[in-house]
């Protein structure tokens, strides 16, 4: 199993009566780690028919508590949600014609006063972004909506103990892997 296994319910967790097998599913796109024009790696993304899924996932036996029945994402996750969508608007979107002249006139300020360098144009980076940016382009005749996703894994607990809701701007869908014969056949990607 994996979450192309598991779309269907990831999908009607999000109210989404899209085809899984007209979706595309990214696993661990990365995006470089560190400092600089590097944002780290979102869990998965999703291109359904009419909407974009920017997704993170926590297990159940995961280090971030409840609080409240809210499941806090660490502020660098909230962060690399934030400037993939600057990406998809501005380059996949904004009308851009090369990755010289979106650098060049670009500037990622994100409405907190956050900014960062673009990925410079023949930066692993920026290749690795035109690559996925590319395919939503493609994929999309229009600038999608755009939902961050937080898929919480548990082993059938109870719901009492499960999280009622995700991170401000994040939408929690609750999937049971306790039918899965191991954990790693759940989370094998087959892309």
């Amino acid at each position: 199993m994996g979450i192309q296994n598991k779309l269907d319910l990831i999908l009607k967790g999000m109210n989404d009566s899209s085809d899984p097998s007209a979706c595309q599913v990214f696993f661990r796109p990365s995006f470089g780690r560190g400092g600089g024009a590097n944002f780290g790696e979102l869990d998965f993304i999703i291109l359904s028919k009419n909407c974009l899924y920017l997704g993170e996932s926590k297990w159940d036996r995961s280090s971030e508590r409840l609080r409240d029945g809210v499941l806090e994402l660490r502020d660098n996750q909230k962060l690399r949600h934030r400037i993939f969508k600057f990406y998809v608007e501005q380059w996949a979107f904004g009308g851009y014609s090369s990755w010289l002249e979106f650098a060049d006139k670009a500037r990622l300020e994100l409405e907190s006063g956050v900014t960062k360098p673009l990925a410079s144009e023949n930066s692993r980076l920026a290749t690795n972004l035109q690559t996925v940016l590319g395919i939503i382009k493609k994929h999309y005749t229009s600038m999608p909506a755009i939902r961050n996703v937080l898929l919480y894994l548990h082993d059938g607990k109870p719901v009492e103990q499960l999280p009622q809701r995700a991170s401000e701007g994040f939408e929690l869908v609750l999937i049971d892997y306790s039918e899965a014969d191991t954990l790693d056949n759940f989370i094998r990607i087959e892309v």
